[in-house]
């Protein structure tokens, strides 16, 4: 697949030449897009009108393999999850949300071993429910829809996060809820939460600041199509709707 050669180009771009340094033993990056997508297939779920897959992949791997991760895992994560949405775009399948990888280590594999757990994290839409997709990412158009963030400068893939009801940390490190593997953002950046019945950008003392619209601020009340920059990356906000 196409899909597969732009993901090993990618890859080869981002890291310069070091997973071939890195990865002449273990598990190479190019293997896990590879059974990421053979689980993506393996655990479709068929709806009235729609094909639907998992949107949440933990990714464990062994004590050694992990390691070797570990200093750029934001990153390659990132990559695996934009593999999944090329592919889901490609096949005409339909997902929840933007598809989400979490690499964890497993002391039981050995160098070499991994294992995939997919999973749909959400609810699928009921029979009688209207839903538009984008690039096979569902937009719920019922009444209180939860607002999202757009990639923007992705290509011709454009990542949408859902923010949910809930409170939305960025930055770029794994263990935000967006992770952008942008060097000039920091490792815990922004928030976005949902408050008084709308949503607010926070900053969190982040080095090169948060962004609306190209004013910096501390805290801002969001509006439809406001731009977010955060470091080089701008993600565009689509606010609830009918």
């Amino acid at each position: 697949m196409n899909i597969f050669k732009d993901f090993e180009k990618k890859l080869e771009g981002l890291f310069e030449g070091i997973i071939l340094r890195t990865f002449k033993s273990g598990v190479h990056p190019v293997e896990l897009g590879k059974k990421l997508v053979r689980e993506c297939e393996g655990h479709k779920t068929i709806g009235v009108s729609r094909v639907y897959v998992p949107n949440r992949y933990e990714v464990g791997l062994s004590q050694k393999d992990y390691s070797r991760f570990e200093s750029y895992q934001a990153t390659l994560a990132t990559e695996l999850e934009n593999l999944l949405v090329s592919y889901v775009k490609e096949r005409g399948y339909a997902v929840l949300d933007r598809p989400r990888i979490k690499l964890i280590e497993v002391e039981r594999l050995r160098e070499g071993e991994f294992r995939i757990e997919p999973r749909v994290e959400g609810d699928l839409p009921r029979a009688h429910e209207k839903v538009e997709t984008r690039d096979g990412i569902i937009k719920r158009s019922s009444e209180g829809r939860p607002a999202v963030l757009e990639l923007l400068d992705s290509g011709d893939v454009s990542p949408v996060f859902d923010l949910g009801r809930k409170v939305a940390q960025i930055g770029r490190i794994a263990d935000n809820d967006i992770v952008l593997p942008d060097p000039n953002v920091s490792r815990v950046h922004a928030r976005v939460e949902w408050r008084d019945g709308a949503y607010f950008v926070s900053d969190l003392e982040s080095t090169n600041g948060t962004w609306v619209n190209e004013e910096r601020v501390s805290g801002k009340k969001l509006q439809e199509n406001d731009v977010i920059r955060l470091g080089s990356t701008r993600l565009i906000f689509r606010g609830a709707g009918d």
